[in-house]
C-alpha cells in the first residue's frame, strides 16, 4: 500500500507547475512539508453546488492562493491536487465506494508525507439560506484545537462575524490523519452574500491571507525558530 501511495505522490508532484517546487526527504518520491493543503473534492465530485457554482472550483482557487502565500513566507507546502480531478481515481488499494476511496486517499497521503499540519479546505452548505461565514472543525488534539481557534479568529475578521470552531468527531479525514489537521469551511455556497464573495478573486486572496497569517501564528507558538 505504501509503495502505491508513493507512486501516486510522485505523480502528484510531477503535475505541479515548475514555479511550485518541493523540498524532498531522503526518499525522493515523497515531498517534505510543513503544511499539506487538502483541496476538497474535485473531478466527478463537485462538492456543494448552487446553480452554476461548484465547491470544487472555489476550493482549488483559494488553495492555490494559500499555497503561494505560504511559500512566500518560507514554508514547505504540498497540495494533493492542483487541477480538477478526483483523488479517488488514484486510489486502487482501498475498498469501498468512490467517496470512501477519496477520503482514504486524502488521509493516506497525509500519513505518508507526515506534514506538521494539514488544512482541508471546503465550502459549506445549509438549507438555511441566511447562514453564512466560516467554520473551522478540529480533531480532539491540543495542536488541532489551537490551529482551529487561530484560523477561526482570523477568518471571522474577514467576514465581520463571531463564530466558534467545533469538534469534528465523525469526519474521516480528521479521524484517520495522524498529523494535526483541521477542516476549514470558508463560507456558505448556499448564502447569496457568501457565494458572491467566494467567487471574487479579491475575497479569495483575503481568505488566503487570513489562513497564511494563522499558520504563521501557529508555528510561532508550536514550532518557534
Amino acid at each position: 500500500m505504501k509503495q502505491r501511495l508513493a507512486i501516486i505522490l510522485l505523480s502528484i508532484c510531477l503535475c505541479i507547475t515548475s514555479t511550485e517546487t518541493y523540498a524532498y526527504t531522503s526518499n525522493p518520491l515523497l515531498p517534505e512539508a510543513d503544511v499539506l493543503i487538502d483541496v476538497g473534492h474535485g473531478g466527478i465530485d463537485s462538492g456543494a453546488i448552487f446553480g452554476k457554482y461548484e465547491e470544487k472550483d472555489m476550493n482549488l482557487a483559494i488553495s492555490k492562493k494559500t499555497y503561494k502565500l505560504l511559500k512566500k513566507k518560507g514554508y514547505r507546502v504540498a497540495v494533493n491536487r492542483n487541477k480538477d480531478y478526483a483523488l479517488s481515481d488514484d486510489n486502487r488499494w482501498s475498498s469501498g465506494g468512490r467517496h470512501r476511496k477519496d477520503l482514504a486517499q486524502r488521509a493516506g497521503i497525509a500519513n505518508t508525507i507526515k506534514p506538521k499540519i494539514m488544512l482541508s479546505l471546503h465550502i459549506n452548505f445549509s438549507n438555511k439560506i441566511d447562514r453564512r461565514g466560516p467554520l473551522v472543525i478540529y480533531q480532539n488534539k491540543s495542536d488541532s484545537i489551537l490551529l482551529a481557534n487561530l484560523l477561526q479568529q482570523s477568518l471571522n475578521r474577514v467576514y465581520g462575524i463571531e463564530e466558534m470552531p467545533v469538534l469534528g468527531k465523525k469526519y474521516y479525514v480528521l479521524k484517520h490523519s495522524k498529523c494535526p489537521a483541521v477542516i476549514v469551511e470558508l463560507g456558505f455556497i448556499s448564502n447569496k452574500i457568501d457565494r458572491k464573495m467566494l467567487n471574487d478573486s479579491h475575497h479569495q486572496s483575503r481568505l488566503a491571507e487570513a489562513i497564511a497569517t494563522s499558520v504563521e501564528q501557529y508555528f510561532a507558538m508550536i514550532h518557534p525558530s
